[in-house]
C-alpha cells in the first residue's frame, strides 16, 4: 500500500548565506527520504571550513562565487561585505529568473540577507511558486547581532510567503503580538536535533566525578548570559568547583575583557577554559562528547541551534526557562530549567546535576528519547511537508 506521504513534489530550499547549512541540510534529506520530494537546496559554497554531506538530494551553489574566490584568495577586507552585499542583489535576480525557467512547486527560504531588497524577489516568485519562510528567530533584530541593512524593510517581507514556519509556541506568539503575520499562515515546526555532528548515533562512556565539564557552546552575545553563568559558577562548593572545568567555547560579539576580569575577581579563572575562536565544525564532536552538562543560561532565545546540537549527543542540560527551550526540555526531566538572569537558581541546578550522577544519566537517556521520537527529523519533514500540501493547495 503507497505511503500517503509520498510525493514528487519540488521543493526549492534557500539559504544564500548558509546561516544554517546544518539545519537546512537535515531538513532537505528527511524530504527526500521521508516523503520522496525532489529537493534541492540552494546556497553559496560553506567558507567556515570543509563541509561534508554525502545527502541525496541536490545542491546548487548559486550564491557570491565571485566575493568568496576573492576572499579565499586574498582574504575578507573590510570592504568584502559591501561587495558581497552588491553581488546578493544580482545574484538574486539571477536566481528568480533561473527559476522561472523551470518552477518548483515550493519554494523555501531559510533566511533572507538582505530583506528589504530580498522581499522584491520573494514578490516576483509568487508569481510562479508559492514561498514559505522559516523564521528561525523572531528577536535577531533585538539583538542586535545583524546589520543595519539586515533590519531595514523586516517587517514587510512577511506579506509575500504564503506560510511562515516557527519552531515554538513562544514564537507564534511573538509574531502575533507584533502583528507581522496573521495567525492562518503561521505553523509551529519543532527543530530537530542536528545530528550531522554525531552521525553515528552511539552512546560514549559516562564521564567519572574527577572529569567533569559544564560546556558553554556557540557565538558568545550579551543574551546568552555568560555573565550569569560565571557568578554562578563561582557559587559553587569549593570541593565541587575544584573537580569541574568551565569550558566557554565560541567566537566572540562583544568585548571579553570585563568578564575575563570577573573570573579574576571571583577566582574560578583557573577552572575557566576560554576557548574564543570560531569553532570549526570538525572540533564540535570532542566538545560535546567531553561534556558532562550543556549549559545555556540565555536570557533571551527562541529556540537554540546549541540545544539542538545537545540533544544530538543526549547530553543533560541546563537552560534558562526562555523561549522555545522549555517547550523543549521538560524539567527534572531532560535537564533543569532556571529562571533567566537568576544566579542562585542556576548555581543550585548546576550542583544538583554534577553531583547527582543517577540524576543526569536518566536525564541523558530521556534525551536520547526526545531525539528519536518527538524531535525526529522524520516528524519534522512530515509536519513541513503539510504546510506545503496546504500552501500548494
Amino acid at each position: 500500500m503507497p505511503d500517503p506521504l509520498r510525493s514528487e513534489l519540488s521543493v526549492m530550499v534557500v539559504d544564500p548565506s548558509c546561516y544554517s547549512l546544518p539545519y537546512d541540510c537535515s531538513l532537505c534529506e528527511a524530504l527526500t527520504q521521508s516523503c520522496g520530494c525532489r529537493v534541492t537546496l540552494a546556497r553559496s559554497e560553506y567558507m567556515s571550513s570543509t563541509w561534508n554531506w554525502p545527502g541525496s538530494f541536490c545542491e546548487w551553489k548559486h550564491f557570491y562565487s565571485l566575493s568568496h574566490q576573492y576572499a579565499r584568495r586574498f582574504g575578507g577586507k573590510w570592504w568584502w561585505r559591501h561587495a558581497k552585499g552588491v553581488e546578493h542583489v544580482f545574484n538574486m535576480a539571477q536566481f528568480v529568473k533561473r527559476l522561472r525557467c523551470q518552477p518548483p512547486d515550493i519554494v523555501h527560504f531559510q533566511w533572507l540577507p538582505i530583506p528589504a531588497l530580498d522581499s522584491l524577489q520573494v514578490r516576483k516568485i509568487k508569481d510562479f511558486a508559492p514561498a514559505v519562510l522559516t523564521l528561525h528567530n523572531t528577536g535577531t533584530l533585538a539583538h542586535g547581532s545583524v546589520s543595519r541593512w539586515q533590519r531595514s524593510g523586516f517587517r514587510r517581507v512577511f506579506d509575500d510567503f504564503s506560510a511562515v514556519i516557527v519552531h515554538s509556541q513562544f514564537s507564534k506568539r511573538r509574531l502575533l503580538e507584533k502583528k507581522w503575520v496573521s495567525e492562518d499562515r503561521i505553523h509551529v515546526i519543532p527543530h530537530g536535533p542536528l545530528q550531522y555532528y554525531n552521525p553515528e548515533d552511539r552512546c560514549y562512556p559516562q564521564k567519572t566525578a574527577q572529569e567533569q565539564t559544564l560546556l558553554f557552546f556557540g557565538r558568545i552575545e550579551a543574551y546568552k548570559g555568560l555573565e550569569v553563568l560565571i557568578r554562578a559558577f563561582a557559587q559553587l562548593p569549593r570541593d565541587l568547583l575544584n573537580n569541574t572545568r568551565l569550558v566557554i567555547a565560541g567566537a566572540a560579539g562583544f568585548a571579553l575583557a570585563p568578564l575575563r576580569k570577573l573570573s579574576k575577581r571571583l577566582q574560578v579563572e583557573g577552572r575557566i577554559s576560554w576557548d574564543v575562536r570560531f569553532i570549526r565544525e570538525q572540533e564540535i564532536p570532542a566538545l560535546f562528547r567531553a561534556a558532562s552538562v550543556v549549559v545555556l543560561p540565555y536570557l533571551d532565545i527562541d529556540q537554540s541551534g546549541v540545544l539542538m546540537t545537545a540533544i544530538a549527543f543526549d547530553k543533560a542540560v541546563v537552560a534558562s526557562r526562555v523561549g522555545g527551550i522549555a517547550e523543549t526540555i521538560q524539567d527534572r526531566v531532560h535537564g533543569l530549567l532556571t529562571e533567566p538572569g537568576n544566579v542562585e537558581s542556576l548555581a543550585k541546578a548546576l550542583e544538583s546535576v554534577l553531583t547527582n550522577t543517577e540524576l543526569r544519566h536518566s536525564m541523558e537517556n530521556s534525551v536520547r528519547q526526545l531525539r528519536t521520537r518527538e524531535l525526529s527529523w522524520e516528524s519534522v519533514a512530515q509536519k513541513t511537508f503539510a504546510v506545503y500540501q496546504q500552501v500548494c493547495g
